[in-house]
């Protein structure tokens, strides 16, 4: 056996998508090239050949970063000691950021003693031991990381270009407007939605405040923009989460009234991206957006859009900031609705009050819907850590629960392993008997009656012997399953912060999923940990 443990890593990108339909292939042509490449240089190398293999894909990936699921799984597997040699195309395949790929080609593989090979570049590390790849390796290693800020830059101008012709650019269309059907990059008037959008700007013009303006569509029944959307596009994954006790609410609106492509302008980059391979984006101030107007008829005028801006400068859009360092950060929900309650905070005679609301719930007419009620923060806080509390005092408990459990789970593995090594030997000289009674029988040794009755025998056993094997094996499988790290990882947290006396945001991030509130009698907690846990710790 090879002492080699290979990694063969694949990657495709979507420029590489994109290339492979102009060129009329399919994807999979590319990623098997790849992996048909890779392994007849294996098949080809005597000291590799016989060698243990993991394959990782990535799809649809860039080469510039370097958080990559497959790749990931990869760099664990290398961690762990469970690969040795790593094979690839070609460096761009690897990576196309030269500095971090030359980190893993002279620091961080030769520490962990891993041998890397590039195929097409006629590299392998075995051969430069001690040594950096030469300058052709670095050459290279350059020359992609060039050649994708290239096309990056090219690409981006090429958008650019576009913006400025005022071409729509952008894939989710602003409600009220849809794609033209015989040119993608103009929009037209979608007259259903247009005309709740019209109704909007009318009431802001006649300076009616947003919570009115919600009040006031809420109870009409109109669709909010993505329960219009999912009408629209039934089996859609957009909005799929969206509740359906969603309703209108200042925020959807001041959206929709900020919104320039209403007076038939086009916006475009909006958003610019942080660095090339890098997924995060950075808003883009109004001075440097690409604002084309006359692109597309109007729902309203730019006049009236104006006009209806008057409602911001009367309310204003500043807002108390309120430190992100409370307890229960994050984590409430509502009970109805089941979105996010707003953390608010409010003076009254030299005290300060903090509570949680949801937003949706003064937009909505009538007394049915999201609790209308504020939820004092200090009084949720005591009534989650009252059942956090409980929950880390059984932490000694856990453990010895757990301890018992790992003591009784060896002793049963240990039993179904040697009855699954008898089962196995009996499955063995099954089959050696069976074969025994087919040579007696063509020997002449066996007349055709007997013959027939052992072999019937013989089969039934074999099935029966099947059938325990796999219910073993499977009760075997399913052992290890449950022996996960699952247990443990929850008996470390509850340790962790079993000595604590007050609620913390760490302790809440670890412990918490969300805390779902009804109203402020009705407080459900839903706990990270996975369901055999709870049901185990007793929770």
């Amino acid at each position: 056996m090879s002492k080699w443990v290979i990694g063969k890593y694949i990657r495709l990108s979507q420029a590489d998508q994109d290339l492979m339909k102009k060129e009329n292939k399919s994807e999979s042509e590319s990623i098997s090239h790849q992996k048909a490449l890779i392994q007849n240089f294996i098949n080809d190398s005597v000291e590799l050949k016989d060698s243990m293999q993991y394959e990782f894909f990535d799809d649809g990936y860039s080469g510039t970063n370097f958080k990559r699921p497959s790749f990931e799984r990869l760099l664990e597997k290398i961690k762990k000691g469970e690969i040795n040699c790593v094979i690839v195309k070609d460096f761009s395949r690897f990576g196309r950021d030269y500095i971090e790929l030359g980190d893993y080609l002279e620091r961080i593989f030769p520490f962990m003693g891993v041998r890397f090979i590039s195929i097409n570049d006629h590299y392998d590390s075995a051969d430069y031991k001690g040594t950096t790849g030469g300058l052709d390796v670095v050459m290279k290693n350059i020359v992609y990381d060039y050649y994708s800020k290239d096309l990056s830059v090219k690409v981006k101008t090429a958008k650019y270009q576009k913006m400025k012709q005022g071409k729509y650019l952008g894939g989710h269309v602003p409600y009220g407007l849809m794609k033209d059907s015989k040119d993608k990059h103009k929009l037209i008037i979608d007259p259903e939605a247009a005309a709740v959008v019209r109704e909007i700007f009318d009431m802001a013009i006649a300076k009616m405040r947003l919570i009115d303006m919600a009040r006031t569509l809420n109870e009409c029944g109109v669709e909010t923009p993505g329960q219009y959307y999912r009408r629209k596009h039934p089996g859609t994954k957009k909005f799929i989460n969206s509740s359906d006790k969603a309703c209108w609410t200042h925020a959807n609106l001041r959206t929709i009234l900020k919104q320039e492509m209403y007076y038939g302008a086009i916006v475009g980059h909006k958003r610019q991206g942080i660095g090339v391979g890098c997924k995060h984006t950075a808003s883009v101030p109004k001075e440097e957006q690409f604002i084309v107007e006359g692109r597309h008829e109007g729902i309203i005028t730019k006049e009236e859009f104006l006009k209806a801006q008057e409602i911001f400068c009367e309310i204003g859009e500043t807002k108390n900031v309120i430190p992100k360092t409370y307890p229960l950060y994050r984590k409430v929900k509502c009970g109805i609705c089941g979105r996010a309650m707003s953390y608010k905070t409010y003076f009254r005679n030299g005290v300060t009050y903090r509570y949680f609301t949801c937003q949706h719930a003064k937009e909505q007419p009538g007394e049915d819907g999201c609790c209308k009620r504020y939820v004092i923060e200090d009084s949720l806080n005591e009534i989650v850590w009252s059942v956090v509390r409980q929950l880390l005092d059984m932490t000694d408990v856990f453990k010895q629960k757990l301890d018992k459990q790992n003591n009784v789970s060896r002793q049963d593995n240990l039993i179904l392993a040697e009855k699954l090594a008898r089962l196995q030997q009996e499955k063995e000289k099954c089959e050696s008997d069976r074969f025994v009674n087919v040579d007696q029988f063509m020997a002449g040794q066996l007349d055709k009656e007997v013959y027939q009755r052992r072999r019937a025998d013989l089969g039934r056993l074999a099935e029966k012997l099947d059938a325990d094997i796999a219910e073993v094996d499977q009760k075997l499988k399913t052992a290890e399953t449950v022996k996960d790290d699952s247990l443990s990882q929850a008996l470390g947290v509850m340790k962790k912060y079993s000595g604590v006396d007050e609620l913390t945001q760490a302790m809440v991030q670890e412990l918490i999923e969300k805390v779902v509130v009804t109203d402020p009698e009705h407080v459900e907690i839903v706990w990270k940990f996975r369901d055999e846990v709870r049901k185990f710790i007793g929770i």
